[in-house]
């Protein structure tokens, strides 16, 4: 989206105040940025970013979603003068930072109002190919939309698990589809050297709207009658793989 294209929980705890701590193991060099300093500058991270907790160990980038929803912990980002990212530490929340975290997070859950069965808005575009697109169209066969950007770890972490359920379900009237608010080009580039085997749509914002989708990756399934029966946040293939094997033998 056209805010911070950190991990959408980050965003979601930006009224906190932030704490100016000093941390050893972080380089002078260093300065803890503001909200307004990650918003104005579209800060971005990768997996390669150093994440710590507070007394300097280190931490795997695969543990960030469970780090942040336990609403135990606030991510503290320091930059350069450029202000790219280079160190997250994850210091402890306070009780009443917690409580408001948890909160937060239940009043803005994209999946709080979700009822399966939910008929699927449609969808016109094309693909990264020029291919027209209609979801009414694929009435009658099972649809996977996958909403993901190249910069998001998450999304591309779970790319392998995704390719797996294209080719289990390759002739099982399955379509694949991932959708991005990312240009063209930066799919492109991404995909010269990353395989990832879904139809692609790009640079489309309005799909996004249309679904209410503000949290990556989120994954929705809709059966043959163009019903939604699973919206999930985050990564879920294999509750993904089971609706589906369940659909294709009805």
């Amino acid at each position: 989206m056209k805010l911070i294209k950190l991990l959408l929980l980050f965003l979601i705890i930006q009224s906190y105040t932030v704490f100016a701590q000093e941390y050893s193991f972080i380089s002078k060099d260093l300065n803890l940025m503001s909200q307004q300093e990650l918003i104005e500058h579209q800060v971005q991270f990768s997996e390669d970013t150093p994440m710590f907790d507070e007394n300097g160990n280190q931490i795997d980038s695969t543990q960030i979603n469970d780090l942040m929803s336990s609403g135990n912990f606030y991510p503290l980002i320091f930059g350069d003068k450029d202000f790219n990212a280079k160190a997250i530490v994850f210091r402890k929340t306070t009780n009443e930072e917690k409580k408001e975290f948890l909160n937060a997070l239940k009043s803005t859950d994209p999946n709080a109002n979700f009822v399966s069965g939910q008929i699927a808005k449609n969808i016109e575009a094309y693909d990264i190919n020029g291919n027209k697109i209609s979801l009414n169209n694929l009435k009658g066969q099972v649809v996977v939309l996958n909403f993901w950007f190249p910069q998001c770890q998450p999304c591309v972490m779970e790319i392998p698990e995704l390719n797996t359920l294209a080719k289990k379900y390759a002739d099982k009237n399955v379509v694949f589809i991932s959708i991005t608010f990312e240009k063209k080009e930066t799919v492109k580039k991404f995909l010269a050297n990353n395989e990832f085997n879904y139809t692609h749509i790009t640079n489309n914002e309005t799909i996004l709207s249309d679904y209410n989708v503000t949290t990556f990756p989120t994954q929705l399934l809709i059966d043959q009658k163009g019903e939604i029966i699973l919206r999930k946040v985050g990564n879920f293939t294999k509750e993904l793989d089971t609706k589906i094997d369940l659909l294709v033998k009805k």
